[in-house]
């Protein structure tokens, strides 16, 4: 082998030694990820007005210290849930909504107003659980 080639050989083994140093920084580095929706809401008089939120993903340790929380009742547990619906999902809605910030009674007070539909409730829930538990965005390539 050539001096010429060893010293390229050398050269393409610290740039890809680099690269992957790069890489580990940049995972370590990872912001948390977010998520902005908009909701089209009618108030008391019949305007219409439309809110956009933004959601801010909490640590995987946060999210399970979160559900520990709010233990499922011996019913909800008998149908296979994992935590008490009504005190979590205010709980995490709180916990994620970061504009406009939202305290966790503020939460409850939306989660139980009777203004509020199950269907619409989950939107909000939904979108909370989806940022938590969804994976990194991976592009596919040519081939699937």
């Amino acid at each position: 082998m050539s001096d010429t080639d060893a010293k390229v050989q050398t050269a393409r083994r610290k740039q890809a030694e680099k690269s992957k140093a790069d890489i580990l920084d940049l995972m370590k580095s990872k912001g948390r990820s977010t998520l902005e929706f908009t909701l089209y809401l009618t108030d008391d008089t019949g305007t219409k007005h439309e809110v956009t939120l933004k959601y801010q993903a909490i640590g995987m340790r946060e999210y399970d210290k979160l559900v520990a929380k709010h233990p499922p009742k011996p019913e909800q547990r008998a149908e296979g849930s994992s935590f008490d619906i009504d005190t979590f999902a205010p709980a995490l809605i709180a916990a994620v909504c970061v504009d406009p910030e939202m305290s966790e009674k503020d939460a409850k007070d939306i989660w139980n107003s009777p203004a509020w539909s199950r269907g619409d409730l989950m939107v909000l829930f939904r979108n909370a659980v989806e940022l938590n538990n969804r994976g990194l965005d991976i592009p596919f390539s040519e081939n699937g």
